[in-house]
């Protein structure tokens, strides 16, 4: 295959593993022809519940080669961007491992955080966790979400995802979270110049419209859609930015980079 394209961005959970983190079919493979082709890849997902060796470990486990630098997950791109606030403290609503992989961004017990940051805790989503972030939101703390998906797909069906909590917050804060994750443009500009590669030579592939197709759209690179994980035809037809190319899965994406090149 030529290097039509220069760079990837790839989605995992839906795209490459499925809800119980095994590679889609022809995953591997399709991996395993782009790297060979010379094109760059970056594994970008919204998942925010676990750290990047996490991310790491389910990919290589399902036989798809990976190193960690290609991992690009928004707690990669939170801390880009608390480390360009100077002394910034946060309020974290993440599990406990990611929390104290935080730790030197904690606020300090009886200070007032500048950001409440929200992930996904699962079942840490209490009643007075939130309230205890509203009250720090209400007080003019910024509130900050690691992705504003509505739900994710676990092996016993769809789960709420972290967007439905911001949303809750924001709405009893009257205020508007900024997004690091998927459609922001955040994570995919990091990835992209990790990669030293133009978003007019690189294609964001997942399986949600708005999360992959939007977030691609929006960074300015070219964009397929897969028949996989979160696909539905509804949501495709619902959607405000449609895919350049839909494919059954990323089994075909070697074949359809092609395609999308020879419209160049």
């Amino acid at each position: 295959m030529p290097n039509v394209f220069a760079g990837v961005l790839l989605d995992i959970q839906g795209t490459l593993l499925d809800a119980s983190n095994r590679a889609i079919p022809g995953a591997v493979d399709a991996v395993a022809t782009l790297k060979r082709s010379g094109v760059r890849i970056r594994y970008v997902t919204n998942i925010d519940s676990v750290g990047a060796p996490t991310i790491l470990r389910r990919l290589t486990s399902a036989g798809i080669a990976a190193e960690i630098d290609e991992v690009f997950s928004p707690l990669v791109a939170l801390v880009r961007f608390l480390d360009a606030q100077p002394s910034a403290a946060c309020h974290f609503l993440l599990p406990d491992e990611l929390a104290s992989e935080l730790a030197q961004y904690a606020v300090a017990e009886g200070e007032r955080p500048d950001f409440v940051v929200v992930g996904d805790m699962r079942d840490g989503f209490a009643y007075d966790a939130l309230n205890a972030a509203l009250r720090h939101l209400l007080e003019g703390a910024r509130l900050v979400a690691l992705n504003k998906g509505r739900y994710y797909l676990a092996p016993d069906g769809p789960v709420l995802d972290t967007g439905a909590f911001a949303a809750a917050l924001e709405h009893g804060a009257n205020a508007e979270a900024y997004v690091i994750g998927k459609p922001s443009t955040e994570l995919l500009r990091l990835a992209l110049e990790d990669m030293s590669v133009a978003p007019a030579g690189a294609v964001m592939v997942g399986d949600d419209s708005v999360a992959d197709v939007g977030g691609g759209h929006r960074v300015g690179a070219h964009t397929v859609l897969v028949r996989t994980g979160k696909f539905t035809d509804g949501a495709l037809e619902a959607a405000p930015v449609k895919p350049d190319l839909v494919i059954d899965s990323v089994a075909g994406l070697p074949a359809a980079l092609e395609v999308l090149g020879s419209d160049r």
